[in-house]
């Protein structure tokens, strides 16, 4: 039996994704291999949660970025990742 990981740690793979580059719904969706229902409403939930804002991108799509609080704990727990990959 296949288990999804938790809501926490997809919203925390969110927040990992977006410190290279804001993304739309779809791409994250694709990107995570899930729904993209399950993509909205986490990142309702993170919205909700001042982790993420959106913004209308230049070809009309709305994007998604981290709030700088949440860029700074994605990049701490990214780093905290990396040390665990080494060991």
């Amino acid at each position: 039996m296949i288990t999804m990981p938790s809501n926490s740690k997809l919203m925390n793979d969110i927040g990992i994704m977006l410190l290279e580059e804001p993304m739309s719904l779809k791409e994250i969706a694709d990107e995570m291999d899930i729904k993209e229902k399950k993509a909205y409403s986490l990142l309702k939930k993170m919205f909700k949660e001042y982790r993420v804002n959106s913004f209308k991108a230049e070809d009309g799509q709305r994007k998604y970025r981290n709030t700088e609080e949440n860029a700074e704990r994605a990049t701490k727990l990214k780093e905290r990742r990396a040390k665990r990959a080494k060991h």
